[in-house]
């Protein structure tokens, strides 16, 4: 499996506004013309915290262009949401269990009980404070909205205690807030039993095969169930995909779903990725209605001997696959990408015999890192770090025999690589991800930047503070 660090830092949403929630009175919030919120005046100053004093971080200037102290934050796009706790203090986020693969933070504030907290917009370029809302939670996370609309969610959790005969009960409200501040939609979850929200659904496991999808906001639950005679389907928060033995794909993307059939330990068919219209169930494309990639290996009846198969990407009509090399090729994959529309290949494939990972708790086999742009791929082969064209498959370097093996973390949306070697300890290497020119050797783990999609600029969280830099070049 590719090994992955987990840093704190976000998801993309736009900022807004929700009526109704309490406002700041700080030095840089505004006035607002709604009730309930601030807004940032014309002219706000930038933010002024800490000075980065670290090494140089390759792919951002030199100069950072604002910072705060000690704190992680969700990244919305154009703004960065804080949490400030009663105390005054930034919420400094994880690690907690359920931490995204990507790096980027879930998480952001937990408490046993509800309280108040402050919910705090700035700008990503400037710092600035947008607007802040006051609202009780025990739960503040990023999520998406339907359609993969980045989001955050709100939660706020009641007890009603047993009156002698009745049971205890929990009662869970989820509030999810999209781009422009306003409610999306909210939902009641009852009982103990452990939920996630995705793509503006509750996920909840149904039974070993069933995953039931409840629309937040009202709507009919949708079933996601996995077939064969070892059907297993659950749903693994920290890389959004479905897990169903030897299958692995998002469970949701944009209008679709993904499910798993022939889940068997038998291998009487190999197991087949299906993807299905999310409102109506409708089937609209499998791994078994197209031909397998060369170098995936068949039997005399042309079938692969291996189940092993996942789903990395889909994009403008393409889907992204990974199929298992063979049987006893069991970190061997081969990537190809097909047309939704006429199941046919597009471009070449990589094939590589991947790294593996048996301390990691999280499936990853076949993936690989990407760049922001999804131009660019580098996956963790047994021989290091191999970089390749996500449109053509077409291999751009991988790394030469008596080269210490790099494990690739992260790749910037100008081209530096970030990843770790066996003897880089809590350090990290960065090299041009075009070049394999070595930028530098010894970045501590700390400061490998997360980016924000929508400005390009990178941000660190570090125990000196939360630094935001803008892109180098």
């Amino acid at each position: 499996m590719n090994k992955y660090t987990v840093m704190a830092a976000g998801l993309v949403l736009s900022l807004g506004l929700v009526a109704g929630c309490g406002s700041s009175d700080g030095p840089e919030a505004g006035n607002s013309s709604e009730k309930g919120a601030s807004a940032t005046p014309k002219g706000a100053p930038k933010a002024e915290g800490p000075v980065y004093r670290g090494p140089a971080i390759p792919g951002l200037a030199d100069k950072q262009a604002w910072s705060l102290p000690r704190a992680d934050a969700i990244d919305l796009g154009d703004a960065f949401l804080f949490v400030k706790t009663g105390a005054g203090e930034y919420a400094a986020g994880g690690p907690y269990k359920d931490d995204p693969l990507d790096g980027t933070t879930g998480l952001l504030h937990s408490s046993d009980q509800p309280g108040p907290v402050t919910l705090e917009f700035r700008d990503v370029k400037t710092g600035a404070v947008r607007k802040t809302l006051k609202v009780t939670a025990d739960h503040v996370a990023a999520t998406t909205w339907r359609d993969g609309v980045p989001a955050f969610e709100v939660r706020t959790s009641s007890t009603t205690e047993s009156d002698g005969l009745s049971a205890e009960g929990t009662t869970t409200t989820i509030t999810v807030y999209g781009s422009d501040g306003a409610e999306l939609g909210k939902a009641e979850h009852k009982g103990d039993t452990p939920f996630h929200v995705h793509e503006g659904h509750l996920i909840e496991q149904a039974d070993q095969a069933t995953l039931q999808l409840t629309p937040i906001g009202g709507g009919q639950p949708r079933k996601v169930t996995c077939g064969g005679l070892q059907a297993s389907c659950s749903f693994d928060p920290r890389n959004k995909d479905i897990d169903g033995g030897q299958g692995h794909a998002p469970l949701i993307t944009g209008k679709y779903t993904f499910h798993v059939n022939n889940g068997s330990t038998y291998e009487t068919d190999p197991e087949e990725l299906v993807m299905s219209d999310l409102a109506t169930g409708a089937k609209v494309w499998s791994s078994a209605d197209v031909t397998p990639p060369k170098g995936v290996e068949l039997d005399d009846k042309g079938v692969r001997t291996s189940g092993s198969i996942r789903v990395l990407d889909v994009r403008d009509g393409r889907i992204l696959t990974a199929w298992g090399g063979g049987a006893f090729l069991t970190d061997t994959w081969v990537t190809a990408t097909y047309d939704l529309a006429s199941g046919k290949q597009i471009g070449g494939s990589t094939r590589y015999a991947y790294a593996d990972f048996p301390g990691d708790t999280i499936n990853t086999e076949g993936s690989s890192v990407f760049s922001p742009d999804h131009q660019l791929a580098a996956a963790a082969t047994e021989k290091g770090a191999a970089v390749w064209q996500v449109a053509d498959g077409k291999e751009v370097w991988v790394q030469k025999e008596g080269e210490k093996l790099m494990t690739p973390l992260r790749l910037s949306p100008n081209g530096v690589l970030y990843g770790t070697t066996e003897e880089s300890d809590d350090t990290v290497l960065a090299v041009d991800a075009r070049t394999k020119k070595v930028l530098v050797k010894d970045l501590p783990s700390d400061n490998v930047p997360l980016f924000s999609k929508a400005s390009g600029y990178g941000y660190v969280s570090t125990d000196a503070g939360f630094f935001v830099f803008p892109s180098a070049g």
